[in-house]
């Protein structure tokens, strides 16, 4: 592995194949433990008002996915002049995996503002979740090996 100029050591360039797979990795392990514990609680007869209950309120679990996808956000704009080498920490495209898992899972709420996760509009999530994950597929086996641009980026004189 390629060593990132001024990159920590064991850090190296990692392309875009190597994040999407740490992605989908994370995506798919997130949407069935998500899925799996909503059914579970479902079972157990929690209902629609299952789950996280703050003063009657039921928060949704894409709530906690946009709050990762937020600080996420915010970390790489904030990190963004440092050549992509923050971008080439594992846990980026685990958070993005974990985060886009816990947003989609619920995208049929989403589009129809209505709590129907449990309704046959419910499987609109499966078919988005579905859609993403080949993408993220995709990516995991035709995406390059390493970035042009990290290649280009680290040649630059400073």
């Amino acid at each position: 592995m390629a060593q990132v100029a001024d990159s920590p050591p064991g850090v190296g360039t990692r392309g875009p194949r190597w994040h999407a797979r740490w992605a989908l990795a994370a995506f798919i392990v997130t949407a069935l433990v998500t899925r799996t514990i909503t059914t579970v609680l479902r079972l157990r007869g929690a209902g629609t008002e299952g789950g996280l209950m703050i003063d009657g309120l039921h928060i949704h679990h894409m709530v906690f996915g946009l709050i990762i996808l937020a600080v996420l956000t915010f970390m790489m704009l904030l990190h963004s002049g440092e050549g992509g080498r923050w971008g080439n920490r594992p846990w980026v495209p685990i958070l993005f995996g974990i985060g886009w898992a816990l947003v989609l899972d619920e995208s049929a709420l989403i589009v129809s503002l209505a709590d129907v996760y449990w309704e046959p509009l419910g499987d609109l999530s499966y078919w988005v979740m579905g859609a993403f994950c080949l993408a993220l597929l995709i990516a995991a086996i035709w995406a390059p090996e390493r970035s042009d641009a990290s290649e280009d980026s680290r040649r630059a004189p400073r």
